[in-house]
């Protein structure tokens, strides 16, 4: 879908890289910018060994890599050429760093017009706390989610298992933002500097539960805005210590689940919203779930319209037939022997071909480019390589 287009990444760690990688699974060509090793490892996830967090591979497969000291003039300088012939630039640093490194929108805009620059930052490029340090936690604190993440009694706030705020907040507003300026410039053919804050990207996650404030509902941790914490959208637990999550919010479903237990009268609450998050419902609904396993209440419930499904563990989650079919997982073989998961994004073509499933080495194309793309002869290259540019 993108074939053709140019993509220069300047981002590290989460946030950024993901929005590349799908963008390179759409068909966008994606060149990693990374520091060269004698200034460390590149990319900070590089650093990790991949038996421990294969977090680059995941990241990085079907990218690109080129180095280059973005502290020399010469390096500056080099990037500035690689941007005259590039569609996008994607960068990850805090709000004032890309300008004070000479690489800034500015800079890029004269270079290229037609140019755009999507900065992911934790709190935007303006506002009060524009410079402040801060990772998926933080946001998440802000913006209320983390609040709300907490039980009925008043506990402390449970930190999400995953990366809400990096990936919600961060990386899908990047990657709709240079999508849609890519359509702006086909029309106006001038690029855009596009400002994504984490902390705005999550706040729209609260959409729902700011609607429902806002009209005078009340809000309260362990009460999940789409139910209030009702008996037909609940996890419940079975009887080999496994969990179900039962999703049966519209009446049918809640019908049909009433009618398979053999509870008919518990259809006669819905549309009560008192009786369907009462503690006697739940508990009583807790006590049928009790009477079989996970495996066998799925077995009775297939075929049934009820909103039914296994709380799998991560172990779990790759060997699922819904998840095996649809592609959108494997695994890979790295040259140390190590076995590490990838993911393609969902709406790329069914199958990632073969080149955009390897994983760059640090710098692998810093040579190639520079001698193909800007027309470096091999000489300007080892003189840029003994100046510690590359």
């Amino acid at each position: 879908m993108l074939e053709g287009l140019r993509l220069l990444d300047l981002s590290s760690r989460l946030p950024g890289p993901l929005c590349s990688l799908i963008l390179s699974d759409l068909g966008m060509e994606v060149i990693r910018v990374e520091s060269p090793s004698f200034l460390g490892k590149g990319d900070v996830f590089r650093e990790f060994p991949e038996s421990e967090t294969p977090y680059f591979p995941m990241l990085n497969r079907g990218k690109k890599s080129i180095t280059l000291n973005l502290k020399t003039v010469k390096g500056k300088a080099l990037f500035l050429k690689l941007a005259e012939k590039a569609d996008v630039v994607l960068e990850g640093f805090r709000p004032g760093v890309i300008d004070r490194l000479g690489i800034g929108w500015s800079q890029l805009h004269q270079a290229n017009p037609r140019l755009i620059m999507a900065s992911i930052s934790g709190y935007g490029q303006e506002g009060p706390y524009r410079s402040e340090a801060g990772h998926d936690l933080n946001y998440l604190a802000r913006t209320g989610i983390l609040g709300l993440n907490a039980s009925a009694q008043g506990e402390t706030p449970v930190c999400p298992p995953i990366q809400i705020a990096d990936v919600a907040g961060g990386t899908y507003p990047a990657v709709v933002g240079i999508l849609a300026t890519l359509i702006e410039r086909s029309r106006t053919g001038k690029g855009r500097w596009i400002d994504i804050s984490m902390l705005d990207g999550s706040l729209f996650l609260m959409a729902m539960a700011l609607f429902d404030h806002g009209i005078g509902k009340r809000i309260a941790p362990g009460s999940p805005p789409i139910s209030r914490g009702s008996a037909n959208y609940h996890v419940y637990k079975t009887r080999d210590g496994r969990y179900l999550a039962l999703g049966a919010l519209e009446e049918a479903f809640w019908g049909e689940f009433c009618e398979a237990v053999q509870r008919p009268e518990w259809k006669t609450f819905y549309g009560d919203e008192k009786a369907m998050s009462s503690k006697e419902l739940c508990d009583a609904v807790q006590e049928v779930f009790m009477t079989k396993s996970q495996e066998e209440w799925l077995a009775f419930f297939r075929g049934r319209d009820v909103c039914l499904s296994p709380v799998r563990s991560i172990d779990e989650v790759a060997s699922g037939e819904d998840i095996r079919e649809r592609d959108v997982f494997w695994w890979k073989i790295l040259p140390d022997g190590e076995r590490v998961p990838m993911l393609r994004f969902p709406m790329a073509n069914r199958l990632v071909p073969a080149e955009k499933r390897e994983i760059p080495r640090l710098g692998e194309q810093t040579v190639p480019i520079l001698r193909g793309e800007l027309g470096l002869s091999d000489q300007e290259i080892e003189t840029l390589r003994g100046e510690g540019v590359i």
